[in-house]
């Protein structure tokens, strides 16, 4: 039971998938919301039930912050924001880049016509949908329609599939095992 409680812990740092992990704006270019931080993914967004935490790295403008982890955030000032997931898989909130400013996750609902970004637990892995606006950048697409140019994730939980590849199976258990210092 304790190897299944820390196996979780050691999950919880992303769960985007490793091939379906990129957003685009038309002027930041390619997004990515699995790869941040050192080991790769170390720092990558965890899409919750009821909020995401996390850096979306852009190779053009650095990291994106989607909140820290402390969600739901209330984002009224600079100390509490944050993506945050409705109930019905609606995002809504504020993501922060330094280069860049502030994103808005409610701001699809403004396009015309109307793309709300959300979560679409209707496809196998879920995916996110619709649009994000930041005032310095213009529009974020989150549902570009090639394979691997859109945002998939495993849902939150302890499913034991450590690199996101759809499969439990021994990598996944060496991926475990090298985090908490048992293999070389």
């Amino acid at each position: 039971m304790v190897v299944v409680s820390i196996a979780c812990v050691a999950l919880a740092v992303s769960n985007v998938n490793s091939t379906d992990k990129f957003s685009w704006g038309e002027n930041i270019g390619w997004m990515n919301w699995r790869d941040s931080g050192s080991p790769s993914g170390d720092q990558g967004v965890n899409i919750g039930p009821t909020f995401m935490s996390g850096f979306i790295w852009c190779e053009n403008v650095g990291y994106v912050n989607v909140g820290n982890g402390g969600g739901p955030y209330t984002n009224t000032d600079h100390t509490n924001f944050g993506v945050n997931v409705a109930t019905n898989g609606d995002l809504s909130g504020f993501a922060w880049g330094e280069n860049i400013g502030w994103i808005n996750f409610s701001g699809g609902a403004m396009a015309n016509p109307p793309q709300p970004a959300r979560v679409d637990t209707g496809t196998n892995p879920p995916r996110l949908r619709g649009y994000v606006w930041g005032e310095n950048i213009g529009w974020i697409n989150l549902d570009v329609a090639e394979a691997g140019k859109f945002v998939a994730f495993t849902p939150s939980g302890c499913a034991g599939d450590a690199d996101n590849d759809g499969d439990t199976d021994s990598t996944d258990l060496n991926i475990v095992l090298t985090d908490f210092g048992c293999l070389p």
